[in-house]
């Protein structure tokens, strides 16, 4: 006889908005920003943010550029401050990734604080 495979634990169903925040202060306690890996950090950053955007607003964010994901998002009913702080961190990001962009240590932080309130917000 085979012996019988203990039962799969489940894992308590966790929020979008629940998940991403717990990943954004990951990132944060990690402080890759001050030291030195900006461009990880915001990599990550962007990466969590669109995640939160696929579970809460079912579009295919990770896929889709900067510009793509507000087409979709047009057709939501995120209010426009919500969108705004979205751009703010995605824009930073992509500058930083793409365009090797060296933000202050005051816009890092910045773009983590409009991330958790972007995720906050779009929290049902």
């Amino acid at each position: 006889k085979k012996p019988v495979p203990p039962p799969a634990e489940i894992a308590p169903d966790i929020s979008p908005h629940e998940l991403a925040l717990g990943k954004l202060q990951a990132l944060r306690d990690r402080k890759l920003w001050q030291q030195g890996a900006v461009k990880p950090y915001h990599s990550e950053l962007s990466d969590i943010l669109r995640d939160f955007l696929e579970r809460r607003y079912r579009i295919p964010a990770m896929e889709q550029t900067t510009d793509e994901i507000f087409t979709a998002l047009a057709a939501t009913d995120m209010p426009e401050l919500q969108k705004s702080r979205l751009r703010q961190v995605l824009t930073l990001a992509d500058l930083v990734k793409f365009a090797r962009e060296q933000p202050l240590p005051a816009d890092n932080e910045q773009s983590m604080e409009q991330a958790i309130a972007f995720v906050k917000e779009g929290a049902v």
